[in-house]
This record gives C-alpha cells, structure tokens and sequence, in this order.
C-alpha cells in the first residue's frame, strides 16, 4: 500500500485530544467529585501534552488558556458538524451557545484591564453598558457581577439565544440590573443612556458597523467608550486562515482593526487605543 495522509490525520486528532486532555484538567480544578482514578489520568494527560509549562501557570493563564480551548473545540466541532452553514450566527444548539456565553466573560475582564490605566473608562462601570450581540447574556452577567454599579442592556437579532439569555438572568442575583431585548443594533433609537458600549464587529457586515456606529454616537452619554472587537488575525499563515473563515461564517467582514479606528475617528472619537489577545483585537475610544 502507497503512504497516505493517514499517519497525518492520526497525528492531528493526537493533537485533539491532547488540547481537550488540557482543558479537561483546567476544568476540574475545581470539581472534587470525579473518580479519582480518571482525575489521574487526565492530568497525565495535559502534563504530557504541555510538560512543566502546565504546572507552572498562574490562574490568569490557566482561565485565558480555558477559553482558548472551549472556543477552539466548538468551533472546530461546529465547523466539522455544518460546513454548509450560511454566513451568520444563527446557531441553534443551546449547549454551544451556552459554551459561546461562557466563553464571551473575557471579554468584560479584557475590557476592566483596559480599563485598569484609564480612569475615564472606569468611570463607565458606574452608569450603562450596552451590549450589543449580547446573545446568552455571558458578558452582560459579568459585568454585573464585576461592577455593583453598573446597569446592562443587552440586544440581539437571535430570539433563541435571547430565550437562555432571559433564563440565564433570571436565574442569577443581578436581575435587577440585566436586560435584554429583541433589536437590531442599527434600529437602536435610545440618547444620551450609554456610558459604555460594546460592539463586535466580527458579527456584522460592514454597512451595520456604519449605521451602528452612527446609532451608538447618539445613543451615548459625554465621556462614554465604545469598545470594538474584531478576530485577531495572526501572522501564522494556518491561523490567519482559521481567523477570516471564523469572521465571514460569523456574519462579519471586517478583519482589519485600522478600519476600525478609522470609522470611529470619523465620528469625532478620540484616545484611541488597541488591545490585541490571540482571539480578538478590541479598538476602543472616548466620545468626548
């Protein structure tokens, strides 16, 4: 028999496992309850996947090294399981978008650290964010638990993420202060309400991020942010792949941050600065 690409593929599912071995373990740190027997060998499994590095990280990396792995194995399984998905977010597995919700509290943590060397950013977290795309609640609920002070108005065009948004809410302690609704962000008809705003380009064609853009302006307080996301794409040529296929089956088609800056400078932003983690580049600016 000729040599096929068998021995590759057997090669790339070792690397599957592995990397799921690795987020396994990260996961029951905080779960006594399994076998320990089992415990054993998965931790065997992610020290012979990462050797002494996997010892040695802090809980910053192991939390950022959790979300890495639950992206990259639903992503990879979504895109095995619906190659011929349209181009949108419109995913309809509950357990996935609940994962996705996870997932999306880093993004509010990225936005806090941004937040760290900028008083007039902190400043945000004592009126409202408003999220757009907020989809299961995952970033509006963090934000909320985060900041005591904050309010959440979460909006979104998926009514079946919006039905676990309103449960994942309602089954939390901030429901006084988390809201969510059925809009189209360029529909957004609110003044002056927002002091912070996050919008995730990755999701939206380039004409929604202009009208949104627009809409957000008017719908934002004096000082107020806006906080934008894009995937980040990386030099690797592999993974700068998986970065556009991750934005066009997600509905967007912006993948440059500059483009980004642009459109806000356009509308009178200013302090514009970047902030680049190997998943999303996020650009954000004050509206004086």
């Amino acid at each position: 028999m000729t040599e096929t690409f068998i021995p590759r593929i057997q090669e790339l599912a070792k690397c599957a496992r592995m990397l799921a071995l690795a987020g396994a373990s990260i996961k029951l740190r905080s779960d006594t309850s399994v076998l320990p027997a089992i415990r054993d060998q998965i931790e065997l499994g992610a020290r012979m996947a990462l050797d002494e590095l996997f010892a040695e990280a802090d809980e910053e990396q192991m939390s950022l090294a959790l979300v890495m792995v639950e992206m990259a194995l639903n992503e990879a399984s979504e895109l095995f399981r619906n190659p011929d998905r349209r181009s949108n977010w419109e995913i309809g597995d509950a357990a996935q978008m609940q994962a996705m919700g996870r997932s999306s509290k880093s993004v509010f943590t990225r936005i806090q650290s941004i937040a760290e060397t900028d008083p007039k950013m902190r400043a945000t977290f004592r009126g409202t964010l408003l999220d757009v795309g907020t989809g299961v609640a995952g970033i509006a609920l963090e934000a909320a638990r985060c900041c005591p002070d904050i309010r959440v108005d979460g909006i979104d065009i998926w009514e079946p993420a919006l039905e676990l948004a309103r449960r994942n809410i309602a089954e939390s302690a901030y429901a006084d202060r988390v809201t969510v609704r059925n809009l189209d962000v360029s529909a957004l008809d609110e003044s002056n309400k927002y002091s912070l705003t996050w919008l995730p380009t990755m999701f939206l064609k380039r004409s929604i991020v202009e009208s949104a853009l627009d809409r957000i302006v008017r719908a934002s307080v004096s000082n107020s942010y806006l906080v934008a996301g894009v995937y980040t794409r990386p030099e690797d040529p592999f993974l700068a792949l998986m970065a556009d296929l991750r934005t066009l089956r997600s509905g967007g088609e912006i993948s440059d941050p500059a483009d980004l800056k642009a459109m806000m400078e356009a509308r009178c932003y200013v302090d514009i600065g970047m902030s680049v983690t190997p998943i999303a580049t996020f650009v954000f600016g004050r509206l004086p």
